[in-house]
């Protein structure tokens, strides 16, 4: 018997409509989650595979700590080759399904091939359907998920949907689950659409068995005092991610204008704060088991928008346009939901492109007749829309910010905010300095969500951050010295934290006393009998950071040139406000890189894996990929 683990692995080939069953035990080196997805994507995915290409595989994890009672366990990993940069594709979403897909019987599920007409999935515990999906082609994310509900009968179903956005093949269109749950970063969206899969539904009955039941409910009822006792954990229950974002108002850094300001005034927040939404609101909701209880239903008119606004949704639909209208950021979000975008990539997208107007390089003849400006709301709506149907000048923002550059020349490159061929549309890069690092040298090409470390901005003491990370000081978000070796540490930690499952909100990233390496290990021991130790979950995590730093080696080329931030923040300081004046030295930058590099055991001139860390991590096959392919580390 399997404890945590379920013990499975779904094959699913949708060119020949079979599917098959394997056995986890052979990795469980790799813990679960992003952990077994990265592992499986390295030795599957051939070099010479395309984005869009039917080899290009889907990775479905979840960890073995999603489906029981620990709190906001419920992370799905989805892996793939990024359709933007051919690296690394990788996303994650809270929600239902990871749960579900424990109780039907799997830990992972592996998609490959392509169907010859549109079909979706539909997993019932132990069998596995492949269903028309013709007169699904066309809905959005929302209808497709109450279609399906209906024609199965079922509407206790858990979904993964694509919208237009995904069938046309938007480079950066998302997977969105149970309606408002976005996988985004990596185009997954459009590799379903490319497969002709419009959904994968799944029904599950089967419970997680725990190997030490009685210590693991015991272990609850104590974690429980730490997460009532967490502040963050009040803040997202008062007001979801967007009431501790938007609490320090212009006091804190906001991506403004497409990253070329990080100040927003308090007279421009006051116009959206958390109680202008809340005038919409229908009710408060949560994913499976979570105690945070941080996601939002509005209303606006007739209609309904699950899944509101959250602190990234109000920077990119809010600060990064400059739009200080509450409903058009719902909208803006709705949209984006319901056409499968990754709200990211689209609003650096238009944000781009707005800046590129208003300086001249684009005129009226180029948008389709839309005045682009900052703050226009109804041009905004309408450019999501043509992005997602892929109609004039949105067939062009549709390849994202690296592809539009060349169609559009011009000099249209000065505006972009790119890092390894993928849009940042982030806050606070210029002033903190561990969280630039970290969302720079991500593995998947830039966001917040891998190694920038929240720790930086909870103002921890000297002798905590000692404690804790063996770190002298990170108190000063605006200080270069030892910010590396944080990042490092964070990089290896949200390896462990996504390869269990459990929700990056809830843990050490946001609260530093929210599952610590000592909990991670202590619920490891109690849900699947292994004995663990802290120390031995961090090799778990440096495995997982090595394997992606290798892919992207080998697939995209990606080596210490591509881990530098976009110019706009090297030569633009912030305007105005505490942080006034600061930007990124190039010369500091680079002695954070050298040190980051060092702490991971990776070259500092190339910034590679070395053959002794590979081998220290027992990655040998690693290094023999490596050399089949004529790369020498």
């Amino acid at each position: 018997m399997h404890y945590g683990w379920k013990g499975k692995i779904l094959f699913i080939d949708l060119t020949q409509k079979k599917y098959c069953v394997e056995g986890i035990r052979d990795y469980l080196n790799y813990l679960g989650g992003r952990g077994i997805n990265e592992l499986l994507m390295f030795k599957t995915i051939k070099k010479q595979t395309k984005p869009l290409d039917p080899e290009n595989t889907i990775f479905l994890g979840s960890g073995p700590f999603v489906g029981t009672l620990v709190p906001g366990a419920n992370r799905l990993s989805i892996d793939f080759k990024n359709v933007l940069t051919e690296g690394i594709g990788s996303a994650n979403c809270g929600g239902q399904f990871a749960a579900e897909m424990k109780f039907a019987g799997y830990d992972h599920i592996v998609i490959t091939g392509r169907s010859k007409e549109p079909v979706y999935i539909f997993i019932d515990n132990n069998m596995v359907y492949f269903r028309d999906a013709e007169h699904l082609w066309g809905k959005n994310t929302w209808e497709t998920e109450n279609l399906i509900k209906a024609a199965e009968r079922e509407e206790t179903l858990k979904t993964l949907t694509i919208g237009v956005g995904g069938e046309n093949l938007v480079k950066y269109a998302c997977i969105i689950g149970d309606r408002g749950r976005a996988a985004g970063y990596g185009g997954g969206g459009a590799l379903f659409g490319s497969k002709n899969l419009k959904a994968i539904a799944i029904k599950g009955t089967s419970p997680v068995i725990v190997a030490h039941p009685n210590g693991f409910i015991e272990k609850i009822r104590k974690y429980s005092e730490s997460i009532e006792n967490s502040q963050v954990i009040k803040n997202y229950r008062d007001g979801g991610t967007l009431l501790p974002y938007l609490r320090p108002g212009q006091n804190r850094p906001h991506g403004v204008k497409n990253m070329s300001e990080e100040f927003w005034s308090d007279e421009a927040i006051a116009c959206v704060t958390r109680d202008k939404f809340d005038k919409h609101l229908l009710r408060r909701h949560s994913c499976f088991n979570c105690p945070a209880y941080c996601s939002s239903i509005y209303q606006i008119n007739d209609n309904i928008y699950c899944e509101g606004v959250q602190a990234n949704t109000l920077r990119a639909f809010g600060s990064n346009l400059d739009v200080r209208n509450p409903e058009f950021i719902l909208q803006a979000n709705a949209l984006a939901n319901m056409y499968g975008l990754d709200t990211d990539q689209t609003s650096a997208a238009i944000a781009w492109a707005i800046e590129c107007y208003e300086n001249g390089i684009i005129n009226k003849a180029d948008t389709d007749g839309l005045e682009l400006r900052w703050g226009y709301g109804p041009a905004i709506l309408e450019l999501i829309r043509k992005i997602a149907f892929r109609e004039g000048f949105g067939n062009v923002l549709a390849e994202g910010v690296y592809e539009a550059i060349k169609i559009i020349g011009r000099g249209s490159e000065k505006y972009a905010m790119l890092v390894k061929k993928n849009s940042l549309m982030e806050a606070g890069m210029r002033s903190f300095r561990a969280w630039a690092l970290g969302i720079v040298t991500s593995a998947k090409a830039g966001g917040h969500l891998r190694g920038a470390p929240g720790q930086e901005m909870q103002r921890i003491p000297p002798d905590v951050s000692k404690k804790l990370f063996n770190i002298d000081n990170i108190y000063d978000p605006r200080t270069y010295k030892d910010k590396a070796k944080l990042v490092a540490w964070q990089d290896k930690y949200k390896g462990i934290i996504d390869s269990v499952g459990v929700c990056a909100s809830i843990t050490m990233w946001m609260d530093i006393n929210l599952f610590t390496p000592e909990d991670l290990s202590e619920f490891m021991f109690l849900i699947t009998g292994e004995n663990i130790s802290p120390e031995q979950l961090f090799v778990f995590g440096s495995r997982l950071n090595n394997i992606e730093r290798a892919f992207n080696l080998l697939h995209a080329g990606f080596k210490r040139k591509d881990d530098y931030p976009p110019r706009k923040l090297i030569d633009i300081p912030v305007n105005d406000g505490p942080y006034k004046g600061d930007r990124i030295e190039l010369a500091e930058w680079d002695k954070m890189l050298d040190e980051y590099y060092s702490c991971h055991g990776w070259d500092p001139e190339t910034g590679l894996p070395t053959r002794n860390c590979l081998k220290d991590l027992n990655l040998e096959f690693v290094i023999e990929t490596l050399e089949r392919d004529c790369i020498y580390l």
